[in-house]
């Protein structure tokens, strides 16, 4: 192990940017990798933080062409101010070599140049690659040719039917339309996400180490579950219930032992903080939380008692205010007694040696990929990842965004150390994935941030 992580040492000094100044405002092109001739351009223009994007607009020229002007808006799951330009910039009419992008801030004045190099078409990655469907009984599948997703598209057929039935008997709800469901060759987030379909990360060199089939059912859960409706649908409650009838988050897991093991770690996040702001919490212990916690209370008060609370709790404030109102509404009882009776459920498991360590180096690995992600890929990280609308690129016969990521050096490198400590998870070596992961929080600790 060590002569890779001498490597890693050399190649980061050998790669680590230039210091400079970072600019005021953050702009991030889509694809990423690099930009080529015959791209279709998108653009992310973040402001600083504490910046007052009310009422302010930015515009963005190619000379004398404005390409756009976009308002700052919340956007993504961290609900980032951030102007967004999809595919704004038509670049396949123009030279390889450098462009200038101008960008001004309306009305407030401030304007700065971008320096872009546009590399040639004939050397633009996967150039025949393009759109396919298929489907299956209970859905339509969506991938881009020449990837893992099209080797094994007759699997993933066979594979989401059977997620799809499991929901369907468990959830006992019938969905007439086909589920959309696209393929992507590149880690988002963790690896799926439900919005107008399901997009789910298909690729053999997945660092993330999760699941394939885990990660459909946890989504079709969710459209299942948008399916039957109701009035507020608290997010705590939304994701623990996807956890629940997954039998576990990324993996199969006991989930009230390995809840009560985070008492024994200290990592506990009271019931309250955990429904207001869901997804600010950490990860992986807000999700094992929620999936406990809505086991407890099937157990406790039957499915259909709990169906009926579930659909039924009205928006009275914030989340947490609206949790309790429909507590007491339906079970004559408080979000506090509700803790307290759940922790009691908590302290009575039998939690093992094994399992605790098993969930530490788990909530270890997550937290360095995350941070990975933070840092060499914004992309992929979950709150400000760049996920448009699959939809729209299939119309337009894009792929790259879903099909290029960051292509440095350094990028291959700790995505490799995570899949080795992702393997060493999984195959229960947790020493060994705990000094991959303090070597990958250290060299991540040397860049500028």
């Amino acid at each position: 192990m060590s002569r890779y992580l001498l490597l890693v040492i050399f190649l980061l000094s050998a790669c680590q940017p230039v210091g400079h100044a970072e600019p005021v405002f953050n702009v991030q092109y889509h694809p990423e990798g690099g930009l080529y001739v015959g791209d279709r351009v998108s653009i992310e223009v973040a402001p600083p933080p504490d910046w007052d994007a009310e009422e302010q607009q930015v515009r963005v020229a190619l000379g004398d062409q404005v390409l756009g002007t976009e308002d700052f808006l919340p956007s993504g799951v961290g609900q980032r101010e951030q102007a967004t330009f999809w595919w704004v910039w038509d670049t396949t009419d123009l030279e390889a070599g450098e462009q200038v992008l101008s960008y001004e801030i309306l009305p407030d004045g401030q304007s700065w140049q971008d320096r872009v190099e546009l590399q040639s078409a004939d050397e633009r990655p996967f150039p025949k690659a393009a759109w396919e469907t298929t489907t299956s009984d209970c859905c339509t599948l969506a991938y881009i040719t020449g990837t893992d997703a099209e080797r094994d598209i007759e699997l993933l057929k066979n594979l989401v039917d059977d997620q799809a039935e499991n929901v369907r008997q468990r959830m006992q709800t019938e969905i007439e339309s086909s589920i959309s469901i696209t393929f992507i060759p590149r880690l988002l987030g963790q690896g799926g996400f439900a919005s107008n379909g399901i997009y789910v990360t298909y690729l053999d060199d997945n660092y993330a180490g999760n699941s394939t089939s885990q990660v459909i059912h946890h989504e079709m859960v969710h459209i299942f579950d948008r399916n039957l409706g109701g009035k507020l649908l608290p997010t705590m409650l939304v994701e623990g219930l996807a956890v629940y009838l997954s039998g576990g988050h990324f993996k199969i897991e006991a989930l009230l032992p390995r809840a009560a093991a985070l008492l024994e770690l200290g990592s506990y996040i009271p019931m309250e903080t955990l429904a207001e702001n869901f997804y600010y919490q950490q990860h992986e212990i807000g999700y094992l939380e929620a999936g406990a916690l809505v086991e407890y209370m099937v157990g406790r008060f039957g499915w259909d008692e709990y169906q009926s609370f579930y659909r039924d709790i009205d928006a009275v404030g914030d989340q947490a205010e609206s949790l309790e109102a429909g507590l007491n509404k339906h079970f004559d009882i408080s979000l506090e007694q509700l803790e307290k009776d759940f922790l009691n459920i908590l302290e009575q498991q039998d939690v093992t040696e094994s399992v605790i360590n098993d969930l530490k180096i788990t909530v270890e690995f997550y937290d360095s990929l995350r941070l990975y992600q933070e840092i060499l890929d914004p992309s992929a990280y979950f709150l400000t990842a760049w996920f448009p609308d699959g939809d729209t690129m299939r119309q337009e016969g894009i792929v790259a965004d879903f099909l290029r990521g960051p292509n440095r050096m350094d990028n291959h490198f700790f995505e490799f150390l995570l899949r080795t400590a992702s393997h060493n998870v999984s195959a229960g070596d947790q020493k060994q994935a705990d000094m991959i992961l303090e070597w990958v929080n250290f060299l991540l600790s040397l860049y500028p941030r």
